[in-house]
């Protein structure tokens, strides 16, 4: 049964996805479409930057997600609910957003000032650690465990996952295990 069965701790949610992105079925990965998607304009999409937010919603606790990143660029973090999903954003904590990225060929934090990461090598995948208790969300090398770099803030909204590609991104199952006593 074990093998039959994946917990992921984030999905996508789709009613969020910017249109030029398409989802999978199980809403584990976001990739960049070659067309826009026709997809009711509501409140929650996305129209000017291209990013999708997590389903999940977090306002106390700890939570922990890994993320598979490729491409030129991507960005992951965490993004307070008020955050705007229409026109261009403020992105940095400043704005509600917290989070890394690569681009321009160099990864980097999003604070106030954009803050250069070094890194062993290229990332594969980024672990996202949040701890809203304590108002850290935490970034890291999950093959090796390598901290990348670490946000605080006194959070007052509910936060959500963020997710931005100009390629393919895929948030990683948990590994499952079962211990009978």
């Amino acid at each position: 049964m074990l093998g039959t069965v994946q917990y992921t701790p984030v999905t996508l949610d789709p009613n969020t996805a910017h249109p030029n992105y398409s989802l999978s079925e199980d809403l584990t990965i976001v990739r960049r479409s070659g067309e826009r998607q026709q997809v009711p304009d509501n409140p929650e999409r996305f129209d000017w930057v291209w990013c999708v937010l997590g389903s999940e919603r977090f306002s106390s606790g700890r939570h922990c997600w890994d993320v598979e990143v490729g491409g030129e660029y991507w960005l992951v973090g965490v993004v307070k609910e008020s955050f705007s999903r229409k026109g261009r954003e403020d992105a940095s904590p400043a704005g509600g957003l917290w989070s890394i990225a690569l681009y321009d060929g160099k990864y980097r934090a999003l604070a106030s000032t954009p803050t250069d990461l070094t890194v062993q090598r290229d990332l594969q995948r980024v672990r996202v650690q949040l701890d809203s208790d304590r108002g850290e969300v935490s970034f890291s090398d999950p093959s090796n465990n390598t901290p990348l770099y670490t946000f605080k803030h006194s959070f007052t909204e509910r936060l959500f996952p963020i997710f931005n590609t100009q390629g393919t991104m895929r948030v990683c199952p948990l590994k499952v295990s079962v211990s009978v006593k």
